[in-house]
């Protein structure tokens, strides 16, 4: 399984992870130009950006600290992107990470804010 397999299959875990904690799933793997959200859920009228990132090992850190503030950015730009496009200007908003370092699962609600 190469790389984008492989970080496919992580975001189905994760997606099936936040459906059974009751976030309805809206959309995965977002394209906004060159640009992708993960996973966009709703739960209790917040809408929810997820970005989902893995390591193998700890050589290079965790997860959560393999995002840059360039992606960060972009995120936050393709999730402006997508409430406007859907005209959801009433959801409060959060930017979630979902980070899978080795076995260990690590969600963050709130890991960064527009």
């Amino acid at each position: 399984m190469n790389k984008v397999q492989a970080g496919r299959v992580l975001e189905r875990r994760v997606a099936l992870y936040l459906r059974k904690l009751g976030y309805k799933i809206l959309d995965t793997n977002y394209q906004c130009g060159h640009r992708e959200i993960d996973i966009i859920a709703l739960k209790n009228e917040t809408l929810i950006f997820v970005e989902v990132r893995s390591r193998s090992g700890s050589a290079y850190g965790s997860g959560l600290e393999s995002i840059t503030r360039k992606k960060i950015r972009n995120i936050i730009e393709s999730a402006r992107f997508y409430i406007h496009k859907n005209s959801l200007y009433s959801h409060n908003v959060r930017f979630d990470v979902a980070s899978m370092d080795g076995d260990k699962l690590t969600y963050v609600e709130g890991a960064f804010h527009s």
